[in-house]
């Protein structure tokens, strides 16, 4: 009995001696691997520039080893080397091209370019991505350059969107090798999308208009330009509630409702200028009177019906040609809060 008591108790020690051993070695392993990941892999970059061929058949992708200054060797103008200084030449953060593969991180992988040597009088082939001159790459091409990075947030509706469909590519408004983009500048933005939208120019120079000339309203404060769930790449659904952003005195709710201003604020005024005060298409009572063509309050076709005036007055006369027109009584008319207020009068 002594010996099998004996026997059992060396079984039991090496059961857990090999244990331990095992133990021990799966530890080993695993300190082996974080000291592989932390000091001898490649840590991993926070955007997918092409590494390696995608297929065998492919020639494998040569980027250039000594990077900008390889490019800098013949754009060496003021212009070439502003990009240094930007958002995207910062070589301390990883999400920039330049931190990447340098300016081939945008123009592409251009080996045949760099290396080639073409006689006196001769251009080289271009780079694999041109955004401005004469050998420009498709909208596509380069647009996709630009989603590398640029992807959700604001430009998450651009798939689809006006600007998309119009084969409007990012460096028609863009400008990158520059100290500021013009286009993110609230003072010069709106002369760059003015060089599309032409008409929007000519009604900005009108008697009335929002400040955008002036730079204390930019295009972006209405508009996202990337796309937008909403009418005219509005950044919201409804005209309404782009102009509730700044004019949320006009929003209510209010006891006497007046409904054309509830449906839509663009019913009677012009966003982006007038040559009536306050933005209004037309001026008071011949607006008023697009709807209120035959009003209850005894002055229906007064102005525009030719109908005896009371009195036997003049047009000049009368109070709803005069000053504000229809407002001079109807003053509340984005709505009431007045017990009395149902015709909009206090």
């Amino acid at each position: 009995m002594k010996n099998i008591r004996t026997l059992l108790a060396m079984a039991g020690f090496v059961l857990a001696m090999l244990v331990v051993g095992q133990s021990s070695a799966e530890e080993s392993s695993r300190v082996q691997q974080l000291w592989e990941i932390n000091w001898t892999r490649t840590p991993a970059v926070a955007h997918p520039w092409p590494q390696t061929a995608a297929s065998p058949e492919e020639k494998p992708v040569q980027w250039s080893p000594q990077g900008e200054q390889t490019c800098l060797k013949c754009h060496d103008e003021q212009r070439d080397r502003t990009v240094l200084f930007t958002a995207h030449g910062v070589r301390g953060d990883t999400r920039t091209p330049m931190a990447q593969h340098a300016c081939e991180s945008c123009h592409g992988p251009s080996s045949e370019h760099n290396n080639a040597r073409p006689p006196k009088g001769e251009k080289r082939p271009p780079v694999d991505v041109v955004f401005k001159g004469e050998f420009l790459s498709p909208v596509d091409k380069r647009n996709q350059t630009c989603a590398t990075c640029h992807t959700g947030g604001q430009h998450i509706n651009w798939p689809g969107s006006q600007h998309q469909a119009n084969d409007v590519a990012c460096t028609d408004c863009h400008t990158n090798h520059v100290a500021r983009d013009p286009v993110l500048t609230r003072k010069t933005e709106a002369e760059v999308c003015f060089s599309c939208h032409t008409e929007q120019r000519a009604e900005s120079f009108q008697f009335t208009h929002h400040p955008v000339r002036e730079g204390k309203v930019g295009c972006r404060d209405c508009h996202n330009t990337h796309g937008s769930g909403g009418q005219s790449l509005l950044k919201e659904f409804t005209v309404n509630e782009v102009c509730y952003a700044c004019h949320a005195e006009q929003r209510g709710p209010f006891l006497w409702e007046h409904q054309p201003v509830r449906e839509d604020c663009s019913s009677c005024h012009q966003p982006h200028g007038s040559t009536q005060s306050a933005l209004l298409k037309m001026r008071s009572p011949f607006l008023c009177q697009t709807c209120h063509q035959n009003s209850r309050a005894g002055h229906e076709g007064l102005v525009s019906g030719g109908k005896q005036l009371p009195g036997g007055g003049s047009p000049a006369q009368y109070n709803m040609l005069l000053a504000q027109g229809c407002q001079n009584c109807h003053m509340k008319v984005h709505g009431s809060n007045a017990p009395s207020g149902g015709m909009l009068t206090r």
